[in-house]
């Protein structure tokens, strides 16, 4: 039975589609620089995947007024997020609708406002942002730990961030020390 020419043609550009999403999110994770964030995690639990941890970091909540560049944003609206190199955690510097320069020990973490002014950071409107990188599914049984930690834990993430601005997570961190490490296989 011969499979008609067409219907190949839709199997191979799905499979090259996958291929693809792969390919891209090991690209990033490979040769982007590597940022460690702060975060605060949570324990939800999805009925098909497992365990999944929500990380809530300290640059998803910024204060417009206190860092330069760009200040009006809207909800949707895309965004990058200048970072600059500290010890331990990188800092935010700057705000941006279009990707910046970017100096050296700074990367451009692109992402989405969720929301504009709902909240106050520092005494100044703050807007919420969203990088794709607020979930982590860890092995089941195994998320608990993570979502409370015991009192001289600390949860943080390596996360790479390409030069394009995408980003993903590496490895999730207690204390330092590598506790989960993103592989592909």
């Amino acid at each position: 039975m011969r499979i008609p020419l067409h219907l190949a043609v839709v199997v191979a550009l799905q499979t090259l589609a996958l291929v693809a999403m792969v390919a891209m999110k090991q690209w990033t994770l490979q040769t982007g620089t590597p940022v460690l964030l702060k975060t605060e995690p949570v324990d939800p639990r999805s009925l098909f995947r497992g365990d999944y941890v929500i990380l809530n970091y300290a640059i998803n909540d910024l204060a417009q007024g206190t860092l330069a560049g760009d200040d009006d944003f809207e909800r949707h609206d895309p965004i990058h997020v200048l970072l600059r190199e500290d010890t331990p955690y990188w800092q935010p510097v700057s705000l941006h609708r279009e990707r910046p320069e970017v100096p050296p020990g700074h990367v451009a973490i692109k992402g989405e406002v969720l929301y504009s002014g709902s909240m106050m950071v520092d005494g100044a409107p703050s807007i919420t942002v969203r990088f794709g990188i607020e979930n982590y599914f860890v092995p089941e049984g195994e998320g608990r730990a993570l979502e409370q930690p015991a009192e001289d834990e600390e949860i943080s993430i390596l996360v790479a961030v390409d030069r394009r601005g995408n980003a993903g997570i590496k490895a999730v961190l207690v204390n330092g020390e590598v506790r989960y490490q993103e592989r592909l296989f």
